[in-house]
């Protein structure tokens, strides 16, 4: 019994620093929003997609996508980021944001695009402060440049409620499956 509750706590410790960490990288990238180099957001990527034929590879997102995530759009008139139609600022808050990047590792359900084998739609279990649920597109092997450097990667799009009336997430996702744009290849099971 105490050695599986030093187990937990080792665990729990683990949990915070690695959030500790991102929460650093974010911050930076909001406090400096000439920050071009795409962050690290997990140094691997989630096992069930591992387990789907998916190579394990850190996962990045670019800098200014992180911001759209994060951020509403008066936030980032503040900050002086631009706010024009083509920019759709998601207004997540860091701490929701950070909660979506850790529930990557149990998603809801995850489908593949077939139109290109290299994309993916996580669907987590997470809500926005909406009721919205919340879909991260990635792109997986994938190549970014850091500084000078090309790393491999998998590659988180963006992050996002999706909150459309016309057609909603459910008949989305039906339709897509039944017009062969997407294969779901993995669903929690329901408890």
């Amino acid at each position: 019994m105490i050695e599986q509750l030093e187990q937990v706590i080792k665990s729990n410790k683990k949990e915070n620093k690695k959030n500790l960490n991102l929460s650093k990288k974010i911050d930076n990238v909001l406090k400096n929003i000439n920050e071009r180099n795409p962050v690290r957001l997990r140094d691997y990527t989630p096992q069930v997609l591992v387990e789907n034929g998916v190579k394990d590879l850190p996962m990045y997102e670019n800098p200014s996508h992180i911001r759209k995530n994060i951020l509403t759009k008066e936030e980032a008139q503040k900050l002086g980021l631009a706010t024009s139609i083509r920019n759709h600022y998601h207004g997540l808050g860091k701490e929701l944001y950070i909660k979506i990047i850790n529930s990557l590792d149990s998603p809801r359900v995850i489908f593949k695009k077939n139109k290109n084998n290299k994309d993916y739609l996580i669907l987590t279990t997470v809500k926005d402060n909406n009721n919205s649920n919340i879909i991260v597109p990635i792109e997986i092997e994938t190549i970014t440049k850091i500084n000078i450097f090309n790393i491999d990667i998998n590659r988180i799009k963006t992050v996002y409620g999706y909150d459309r009336k016309d057609p909603d997430l459910n008949k989305y996702i039906k339709n897509n499956i039944k017009l062969g744009r997407f294969t779901k290849i993995y669903e929690q099971k329901r408890t």
